[in-house]
C-alpha cells in the first residue's frame, strides 16, 4: 500500500515513516509549508528533508515555493493588526 504524506521537517517524520514501513505501507513525502518563518528556518527544514529521504530512500515531492506572502493574504487580512484584540473583559 502507498501513502502520501505531509511533512513539515525530517524530525517528525522519523517515526512515521519508520511505523508505517513496518505495517506495509510505503509513503511518499510531500512538502508544502508556506507557514514557517523565517526563511532560513523554512529552507534548513526542506535542505534536511530532502536529505534525509534520500538517507532513508523515501519518495519526496517539493513545492519549493516559498508562499509565505500569499499563505499570509489567506490567514490574516492585516498584518499589522492580527494580534491586536479589542476584548474587553
Amino acid at each position: 500500500m502507498k501513502l502520501l504524506m505531509h511533512t513539515c521537517c525530517a524530525p517528525c517524520s522519523v517515526y512515521c515513516i519508520d511505523t508505517l514501513r513496518k505495517e506495509g505501507i510505503e509513503p511518499t513525502l510531500y512538502w508544502y509549508n508556506p507557514n514557517i518563518h523565517p526563511y532560513k528556518e523554512y529552507e534548513a527544514r526542506r535542505d534536511c528533508l530532502k536529505e534525509y529521504s534520500q538517507k532513508v530512500n523515501v519518495n519526496a515531492i517539493f513545492e519549493d515555493e516559498y508562499g509565505l506572502d500569499e499563505f499570509c493574504k489567506h490567514t490574516a487580512n492585516n498584518l499589522n493588526t492580527r494580534c491586536n484584540n479589542n476584548i474587553t473583559l
